[in-house]
């Protein structure tokens, strides 16, 4: 017969362990977006190098999609069970149109939690189209600061809102004001490290199109994580998987991308012509394909553990890390006293909402 110390030892254990475990499991999901963030910094230090060689950033992101999306494909090839994921995002979407028929539902009931996918939710990819036009169009008389700054400022307050609407899986995270001091924060973080390149925009209205892009890539992380989510479930199962969920979200996103892309790029070159500079010979240029795979596929694998915010914050602070990271050991500048502090502030956004908010979940 049990003591009473050993029920409740036993309770004890039953209770705690679990949220220990959503923990450990939403600081892994952290450290992975931070290195996400890391690698989004070098894939924007290749990509800047292949437009400064070319001299067209809508080509060389429209050469990077494709890419992307090459490599991708070779790896569902691969990959049967990404393959099948991808079946079932097809599926979800069938069974999610309006005028769906009972059998086509019967077929594909839907992802636990998140239902089954609508239209708008797979085309998450189009918003690196919106990025990369608003950046092409902007960046001449804002300077890459102050695009920065604005695409910041959209990104972190929307992903505020997309985990309070419930856009990413996982639950809804309501506005508290531990989350609502994240982006703060990050913003006050990019204007830091920004700060010495800030100079007078010369049309300043044109930062509204940065910040709606930043809106629309938030909400692109929280629907590639439902796209991922779908593709990993097994149907009429508990099972997940979510390499394979992960690697079929990426294919979306990269193809709806570089669709989206290609369409911008034929009235880019229609109206422009072809750049006038040379594809760069040295390999390393091509890479940005590569990293984006890398960094999209992380950020979808883990929009379902920690939220949109979480998310935004952590992409954010390895952002500028790497950033700063780059501009020490490539382009030989001194690390200075703004830097540092910028770094400080990234990593108080992400710590603040991640103590003193939790989900439902994580509270039991």
């Amino acid at each position: 017969m049990s003591t009473t110390s050993e029920r409740a030892a036993a309770i004890t254990t039953d209770t705690v362990a679990p949220g220990r475990r959503l923990d450990r499991l939403k600081a892994a999901g952290v450290a992975a977006a931070f290195a996400a963030g890391l690698v989004s910094a070098v894939q924007s230090h290749v990509n800047g190098s292949f437009t400064a060689a070319l001299g067209n950033g809508i080509v060389v992101a429209t050469i990077s999609f494709g890419s992307a999306t090459l490599i991708l494909t070779l790896l569902l090839l691969l990959v049967p069970k990404a393959r099948h994921g991808v079946g079932r995002v097809v599926a979800s979407l069938r069974a999610g149109r309006k005028n769906t028929s009972d059998a086509v539902r019967a077929i594909h009931r839907g992802v636990p939690g998140i239902g089954r996918l609508r239209w708008f939710q797979v085309i998450g990819g189009a918003a690196g189209g919106l990025f990369v036009t608003a950046q092409g169009i902007t960046v001449g008389s804002l300077g890459v600061a102050m695009f920065v700054v604005a695409v910041t400022a959209g990104q972190s307050v929307s992903s505020l809102f997309c985990d309070m609407l419930g856009f990413a899986p996982g639950g809804k995270r309501g506005i508290t004001f531990g989350r609502a001091v994240g982006p703060a924060l990050a913003i006050a973080a990019v204007l830091v490290a920004q700060w010495a390149r800030l100079g007078a925009a010369s049309q300043l209205y044109l930062v509204a199109l940065p910040m709606v892009a930043g809106v629309f890539v938030a909400a692109q992380h929280a629907v590639n994580g439902r796209v991922e989510t779908t593709a990993a479930t097994a149907p009429f199962g508990p099972q997940v998987d979510r390499l394979p969920g992960a690697l079929a979200a990426t294919f979306v996103n990269f193809l709806v991308g570089t669709v989206a892309l290609l369409v911008v790029v034929s009235v880019a070159l229609a109206i422009q012509g072809w750049p006038t500079g040379e594809l760069p010979s040295e390999w390393w240029m091509y890479t940005g394909g590569a990293l984006g795979v890398v960094f999209i596929g992380t950020a979808a694998a883990v929009v379902h553990r920690i939220g949109a915010l979480l998310l935004a914050l952590s992409l954010i602070a390895g952002q500028i890390t790497g950033a700063i990271v780059l501009d020490v050991t490539v382009r030989d500048l001194p690390l200075s006293t703004s830097a540092l502090v910028a770094v400080a502030l990234t990593f108080c956004a992400i710590a603040v909402p991640a103590i003193t908010s939790r989900t439902p979940a994580e509270a039991r």
